[in-house]
């Protein structure tokens, strides 16, 4: 992984021969020992690292971690539910679920947001 800042702090991310710009990610997926980058233009991207690899860079720039398997930037959030389906829903449509043990930590962070 090779980190970009440029003038204007619009920090990049270089997977293989790809360059990524962070606000361009909606969310990462974990799949066993490889991620998978979804995209605001629909492409995703499989890396042969863990979502730990990438765990800290993300989170210092606007992500969340609902579960074990995901990463979520904040910016595509559309809708949260942490009653009944304890789900978050992305501007693409797609569902996130959110561990258990993450429904308090995450409604004390939007609260403290608001």
């Amino acid at each position: 992984m090779t980190i970009t800042i440029k003038k204007e702090q619009i920090c990049e991310l270089v997977i293989s021969d790809q360059t990524i710009c962070i606000k361009e990610i909606e969310f990462v997926q974990g799949v066993g020992n490889y991620s998978k980058f979804y995209l605001n233009d629909g492409r995703s991207i499989v890396t042969c690292r863990t979502l730990k690899y990438y765990e800290q860079f993300l989170i210092e720039r606007g992500f969340i971690r609902p579960s074990k398997s995901a990463i979520v930037n904040v910016n595509s959030i559309q809708t949260i539910d942490f009653n009944r389906q304890k789900t978050i829903k992305l501007s693409n449509d797609q569902n996130i679920s959110i561990s258990r043990r993450q429904v308090k930590p995450l409604r004390d962070l939007f609260k403290a947001m608001a």
